[in-house]
């Protein structure tokens, strides 16, 4: 059956859903394999039932949802539908994991590799991606997509899909080129559910056209806007300088100064003027300023506004460096491996970084005052918010990676509040849908080209996507 998404609608899907008894630990994992759920046959299980429905959107397009009802109280391990139709002909859009992360559209002779273990061993940067959690079968023709996809015929006709509960857990669009299996997976490991409760653990909006802004649109008025810049405004499309890309961590306040006089002396139209790493004693240290700047940062901000730039600064407020007095002085405050009892390593950067513990209550706290210096004591007007991804390294508490990681984007918005701009930067896209301000896409750069090729046309397609949510 040609891939239609119409079709979806009344479908068999097989389903695969794996649990644990809560009160049974000796029962171990309980399996339901390839059990067929359609909107007139629901599965019942003495664990679980799942029913399966979908509902027309009054502006195109409709929602396909599968509640899922604990007749027990459980704690999932995954839950995956499967759909066969013909994705031949296609481009499969593959989201990569967060926002450093690779984006472009992908064809049954592509593939999409899983980190080798020597590369793995020797840099860690496994961490910084899905590699540990979600399997890269690096097969000619197995395709996965995080959060959303579409599907692009010969015609640019678009068949599109996107996530509306990440909330729950992070979501998988997966196309096997070589069976003509369309797959749904939710990465819920870890995530706890009470008897006799309810939860749409999938929610997808699906939608067909050509034109490609309506349909992200129609997606983005899906999510709740908590921007400081709401709407569709003129004002959030900005230019900006960052000290990044030219200094790295080596910035300092002279270099700041400088950049400042030679942007004014030259009148670059530019609305935002960042300060990137390079200012802290040590990462999660953030209010203790080395030698390289004033103990206040307040001077600078001074500066900046009297140039009529809006002032902002990088912080990493969920990572934790291994040499920094947090680390020391509140090893409690760091998130924990439950086997091990260490510290749960979220990074290789500057020699190695901890994930602070966003549900511990006196973390949360230093956060508070340290968000509140950064913008009304010191005066930014945006924060660029770094490695948010290491919120959410294991599943804890009852719930999963990607609702840990919901937990984490609601609170760096609380954190910046209503009237400042918040960017975010190593975060899965579809988390910062509406509540970032804005998010850098891609990797970092440098002043030469990897490959015969850019990748405009992709990082473009990231951008315009990122732009109207």
């Amino acid at each position: 059956m040609p891939l239609d998404i119409h079709k979806l609608q009344s479908a068999s899907a097989r389903i695969d859903v794996s649990c644990k008894l809560c009160d049974d630990a000796e029962a171990g994992v309980v399996h339901i394999d390839q059990a067929i759920v359609t909107p007139d046959h629901p599965l019942r299980h003495e664990t679980v039932s799942i029913n399966v429905q979908s509902t027309k959107h009054p502006e195109g397009g409709y929602i396909l949802s599968f509640c899922i009802t604990a007749r027990k109280a459980i704690e999932f391990v995954q839950l995956e539908a499967k759909y066969n139709f013909d994705v031949g002909g296609q481009r499969m859009l593959a989201n990569g994991f967060q926002s450093w992360s690779q984006a472009r559209e992908m064809g049954a002779d592509d593939r999409i590799p899983a980190i080798r273990q020597t590369v793995s061993k020797m840099t860690q940067y496994n961490l910084q991606g899905d590699y540990d959690f979600f399997p890269h079968s690096g097969e000619r023709g197995h395709i996965h997509s995080s959060s959303y996809t579409h599907f692009r015929d010969a015609q640019n006709n678009i068949q599109f899909m996107g996530s509306l509960s990440e909330q729950h857990g992070y979501t998988y669009f997966k196309a096997n080129f070589d069976n003509n299996t369309l797959s749904i997976y939710k990465d819920i490991k870890g995530k706890r559910m009470d008897p006799n409760t309810s939860i749409e653990l999938i929610r997808v909006f699906m939608v067909e056209g050509q034109d490609e802004a309506h349909m992200w649109d129609l997606y983005a008025n899906f999510f709740h806007d908590q921007r400081a810049l709401k709407g569709d405004t003129h004002l959030r499309h900005v230019n900006g300088w960052t000290s990044w890309y030219n200094y790295y961590g080596d910035v300092s306040e002279s270099i700041v100064l400088e950049n400042l006089d030679a942007l004014q002396k030259f009148k670059y139209p530019i609305n935002i003027f960042q300060i990137d790493d390079g200012f802290q004693a040590a990462i999660g240290d953030w209010l203790s300023i080395n030698n390289k700047f004033s103990s206040d940062l307040s001077f600078l901000t001074e500066k900046i506004r009297a140039a009529g730039y809006t002032p902002g600064l990088w912080l990493a407020p969920y990572a934790v460096g291994r040499t920094s007095r947090l680390a020391t002085d509140h090893p409690d405050w760091l998130v924990k491996d439950p086997e091990t009892g260490e510290s749960v390593l979220a990074g290789p950067n500057w020699g190695g970084f901890f994930a602070l513990d966003i549900y511990n209550l006196e973390a949360r706290k230093y956060l508070k005052n340290v968000f509140d210096t950064v913008l009304h004591k010191w005066g930014f007007g945006m924060v660029k918010l770094d490695f948010l991804f290491a919120a959410a390294m294991i599943p804890r508490n009852g719930k999963s990676r990607g609702e840990i990681m919901w937990d984490a984007m609601q609170f760096a918005r609380e954190l910046t509040g209503s009237d400042k701009l918040l960017l975010g930067c190593g975060v899965p896209l579809a988390y910062a849908w509406r509540t970032a301000d804005y998010c850098r896409i891609g990797s970092d750069v440098a002043p030469w080209w990897e490959g015969e090729k850019s990748n405009k046309k992709d990082t473009t397609k990231t951008s315009i996507s990122d732009n109207c949510l």
